[in-house]
């Protein structure tokens, strides 16, 4: 089994730590969510991962501190676009075969392109411009045009952020499948908390720079954890169908 190791991460701006001494370890086939408040490096840390970013430590393959990731593995779903290419929904998805594109583009590439789009249910506007479309819908482009390129990591930073509930299911929906069929190694920054535990295996919780606690959902989300790093009284619990929410109360 494949694993990425963090070991003691470290990111500085200006001189002023943004990450201290972040380890842990990212299973294939697991979507790991990383959760916390604002500022507390969350995004910085996805970004070192796909070397984005200058960081201290160590980031490595399967234990082994000499193997290095490989960016041509790593697949990254920035926050909401506001792209306002004048390209198609199309060219925006077949884009994501770059690496493999030549002067002339494959039948098996346009085959893949058509495949992905049919199963985010976007063909119908296929010849559309990207910029004409919705939030929901350009994230879901974004989405597609990374998984084309089939990441064996998949890094995604608030993919559902200003999207609706469908369109937030849907988005993971999406990369909940690609995980477990292509056995990838998955991290989400992610605020909802309700919608981390639903689509974890693991959830990762930052304050201030560091880890405060890490493992499984009802591990994580505990009343009195979540008070301590987010500074609000929530009341946690558990549907019929064995989904948690989590409801915020009070400002404490």
């Amino acid at each position: 089994m494949s694993f990425i190791t963090a070991d003691k991460v470290s990111v500085k701006y200006k001189n002023k730590e943004v990450l201290r001494d972040i380890t842990s370890t990212f299973n294939q086939g697991e979507i790991t969510s990383i959760i916390g408040p604002n500022g507390t490096g969350k995004t910085t840390f996805i970004k070192a991962i796909s070397n984005m970013v200058n960081y201290g430590g160590h980031i490595y393959m399967n234990g082994n501190n000499k193997e290095k990731i490989s960016m041509e593995k790593v697949g990254y779903v920035p926050q909401m676009s506001n792209s306002s290419s004048s390209l198609t929904v199309f060219e925006m998805v077949l884009l994501g075969h770059m690496k493999d594109l030549k002067w002339k583009i494959s039948k098996d590439k346009l085959e893949e392109t058509n495949k992905i789009l049919k199963k985010i249910n976007l063909s119908h506007l296929s010849y559309n411009k990207f910029s004409s479309l919705s939030g929901g819908e350009k994230q879901l482009v974004i989405m597609a045009q990374t998984l084309v390129s089939k990441p064996k990591i998949l890094l995604l930073d608030e993919p559902t952020s200003a999207l609706d509930i469908r369109h937030q299911l849907q988005v993971l929906d999406l990369a909940r499948e690609y995980t477990t069929e292509n056995n990838a190694i998955t991290i989400v920054v992610i605020h909802d908390l309700a919608l981390s535990t639903r689509y974890s295996d693991k959830i990762v919780l930052f304050n201030k720079g560091y880890v405060m606690k890490e493992g499984k959902p009802e591990e994580v989300l505990q009343p009195s954890l979540l008070k301590e790093v987010y500074k609000v009284d929530v009341e946690v619990c558990c549907t019929k169908k064995g989904y948690f929410t989590v409801t915020p109360i009070t400002c404490s």
